[in-house]
């Protein structure tokens, strides 16, 4: 069969979650995962935790170290988490 109307899996799903004004909802669930391939896998790996909540986002750093590099990298990541995510979503970060 072939219709006009085809889609893709990928292409269905972000239309119904856009739709149903869900995709805030999956990219809090979807975001640790977004986190890893956005930052690295050095960075990810003292990365103990991720949440999102109401456009905060709280990262939870096992490093000294790391946290103090990620502190003056907040802009940077907001933008780069933004662009992966496809639209303004996190307003803020904190590292801790």
């Amino acid at each position: 069969m072939n219709y006009s109307n085809e889609y893709n899996l990928g292409e269905a799903i972000a239309e119904f979650l856009e739709k149903y004004h869900l995709k805030d909802g999956y990219v809090r669930v979807q975001i640790t995962k977004i986190w890893n391939e956005t930052v690295g896998k050095m960075i990810a790996n003292y990365t103990k935790k991720v949440e999102l909540n109401n456009n905060k986002l709280t990262i939870y750093i096992t490093s000294p170290a790391v946290k103090n590099e990620l502190m003056m990298l907040k802009t940077d990541i907001i933008k780069q988490l933004n662009k992966a995510i496809g639209k303004e979503l996190i307003k803020e970060v904190e590292i801790r």
